[in-house]
C-alpha cells in the first residue's frame, strides 16, 4: 500500500509550519517576560496561528460558519482570562496579541505571506518595547501631541493629495516634488527634537548622519535654529552641521557614479580633498570643546514648540524658487546657462543639478569636464548659502567655524576648476 502526499496537502502542511512559525515568535516574547505560569506563552500563540490557518482552510473548503464559532471562541476565551487572576501584565496587549496571532493565521492560509510576517515581527517588537514606550510616552507634553498631529498632518495627510506632475511657467512647479522638501525639513527637526529627549544633548550629532543623507542643507538650517534657542547644544549642533556637510560629499560621488561612472575620476580628486578638510576640523572642534560638550550632555533643558510648520513652509518657498530659476536659465541660454543653474541650485540642494548633469554627459550632450565643474559649482555655492543661512539663523558661536569649512569647500574646489 503507497503513501502519497497530494499537492494540496503539501500546501496546507507548509502553510501550517508558517503559521507556526509566525504564533512561535510571538509566544516566546510572552513566555520569556515571567516564569511564572502564564494564559498563553510559547506553546498557546503557536496553537492559536495554526487555529486560525485551519479555520481558514475548514471555511473555504468545507463550512463558513466555522469562521464566526472559532473567532467566537478565541474572544470569549480572551475575556475570561482577562477577568480571572492569572498573572499577567497591566492592560490587555496579551489578549489583543491573541486575536491578532489568530488572525495572522488566517491570512497565511489565503498566501498573504509577507503581511502575516510583518504583522507577526510588528507585533514581537510592540510587545518587547512596551517599557521603552510606556516611559517615552510618560514624558511627553501636550504641546509635543499636538506637533506629532501637524507633523502626521504635513506627511501623511497633505503630500499623498498633491499632483506629481509639472505645471505652471515653464512646467517648473512640481507640487509634490516642492512638498517634499517640506516633508524633508520638518522630519528633520523631529528626529533633531526626539533626539534631545532620548539621548541628550551629547548625540545630536546623529542627526548630522542621517540628515545628510537626505539634505544637508536642511541639517544646517534646522540645527542652527537649535543652537540659537537652546544653548547647551551648540557643540552637538556644529559637529552634527559639519558631519551632514561630509556626508553630503558622498552622496554626490554615489548619485553621479549611479549615472555616469566616468565621471567620477573628475569629481572624487576635489570632494575627498573637502572631506579630509572637513574631518580635521571636526577632530579639532572635539579636542577644543571635548570638556564642553560633556558638561552640556549631563546638563537638563527645557524643550518646547518640537514642531514649527512655517518654517518648513518657508524653506519650500526657497525650493520652488530655484527650480524655476534653473529651468528659467537654461530656457534662456541652453547648455551656456549650466554653470549659472549649477551657481543658483546650490542654494537648496545639490541632488538635482548633481544628477541632471551626469545623465547629460553620458548621453554626450555635454563634455564630462563641464558637467563636473558644473557639480563643483553647485558644491561650492551650496556651502556658500549653507554658511549664511547658519551665519543668519545659529548661534554666533558657529560663524567662524562654518565659515572655515566654507573656505576648505571654495579652496578644494577652485584647486580643481581653476
Amino acid at each position: 500500500m503507497s503513501f502519497n502526499i497530494d499537492k494540496e496537502s503539501l500546501e496546507l502542511i507548509f502553510k501550517l509550519i508558517f503559521s507556526l512559525a509566525t504564533g512561535f515568535l510571538i509566544g516566546l516574547e510572552r513566555e520569556s517576560r515571567t516564569k511564572q505560569e502564564i494564559f498563553a506563552g510559547i506553546r498557546t500563540f503557536p496553537l492559536i496561528a495554526i487555529l486560525g490557518t485551519l479555520t481558514g482552510y475548514i471555511y473555504q473548503n468545507y463550512w463558513e460558519g466555522i469562521f464566526w464559532i472559532t473567532f467566537s471562541g478565541i474572544i470569549l476565551l480572551t475575556l475570561l482570562n482577562f477577568y480571572m487572576e492569572y498573572p499577567k501584565d497591566t492592560g490587555a496587549t496579551t489578549e489583543i496579541a491573541i486575536l491578532i496571532t489568530f488572525i495572522i493565521g488566517v491570512l497565511v492560509y489565503f498566501e498573504h505571506y509577507y503581511v502575516a510576517a510583518f504583522l507577526s515581527v510588528i507585533t514581537t517588537f510592540l510587545l518587547a518595547i512596551k517599557k521603552t514606550l510606556e516611559g517615552f510616552a510618560k514624558t511627553l507634553s501636550q504641546d509635543d501631541i499636538l506637533a506629532i498631529i501637524k507633523f502626521a498632518l504635513v506627511t501623511v495627510v497633505i503630500y499623498p493629495l498633491l499632483p506629481d506632475r509639472d505645471m505652471g511657467p515653464l512646467n517648473a512647479f512640481n507640487p509634490k516634488s516642492i512638498w517634499k522638501m517640506v516633508v524633508i525639513v520638518s522630519s528633520l527637526d523631529f528626529i533633531s527634537y526626539f533626539i534631545l529627549r532620548l539621548k541628550g544633548t551629547k548625540s545630536l550629532w546623529l542627526t548630522g548622519i542621517v540628515g545628510g543623507l537626505i539634505s544637508s542643507t536642511a541639517v544646517s538650517y534646522e540645527l542652527s535654529k537649535l543652537s540659537k534657542k537652546y544653548k547647551q547644544v551648540i557643540y552637538s549642533a556644529l559637529f552634527g552641521i559639519i558631519l551632514a556637510w561630509l556626508i553630503m560629499n558622498f552622496r554626490v560621488i554615489f548619485l553621479a557614479g549611479i549615472v555616469n561612472k566616468d565621471i567620477l575620476k573628475s569629481l572624487i580628486p576635489p570632494l575627498a580633498v573637502i572631506s579630509v578638510g572637513y574631518i580635521f576640523l571636526i577632530f579639532f572642534l572635539y579636542i577644543k570643546n571635548r570638556e564642553k560638550i560633556l558638561e552640556a550632555s549631563v546638563n537638563e533643558m527645557e524643550f518646547s514648540n518640537p514642531f514649527e510648520i512655517s518654517s518648513a513652509l518657508q524653506f519650500g518657498i526657497i525650493y520652488a524658487f530655484v527650480i524655476f530659476m534653473t529651468k528659467f536659465l537654461n530656457h534662456l541660454y541652453g547648455t551656456s546657462g549650466i554653470y549659472m543653474a549649477s551657481l543658483i541650485s546650490g542654494i537648496i540642494d545639490v541632488d538635482a543639478i548633481t544628477l541632471s548633469l551626469s545623465n547629460l554627459a553620458k548621453n554626450g550632450s555635454i563634455l564630462e569636464k563641464m558637467a563636473s565643474n558644473g557639480i563643483l559649482i553647485a558644491v561650492i555655492s551650496n556651502a556658500f548659502f549653507k554658511s549664511v543661512y547658519v551665519s543668519i539663523f545659529g548661534d554666533k558661536y558657529l560663524k567662524p567655524f562654518i565659515w572655515v569649512s566654507f573656505l576648505i569647500t571654495l579652496i578644494g574646489g577652485l584647486f580643481i576648476l581653476l
